[in-house]
């Protein structure tokens, strides 16, 4: 079975419809990429700062608690 790409006179406007179509959806998985990028490295900084946080209000093993 060949598959037939002559879109005869409306060629014209349906490949380049199909090409705009294409760099959009790239365009769109690309920034949706970059986003979840941003995303993953903002929470990453935010857990290291609340476990440290955390790790600041423990009390040391030398510090005997309060009675």
């Amino acid at each position: 079975m060949m598959l037939d790409f002559d879109a005869s006179p409306y060629g014209a406007f349906v490949w380049p419809a199909f090409a705009i179509t294409a760099l959009v959806f790239a365009g769109m998985i690309a920034a949706s990429l970059a986003h979840a990028r941003r995303w993953r490295a903002r929470t990453e900084t935010l857990r290291q700062t609340a476990e440290a946080a955390e790790a600041a209000r423990r009390p040391t093993p030398t510090e005997a608690p309060a009675p």
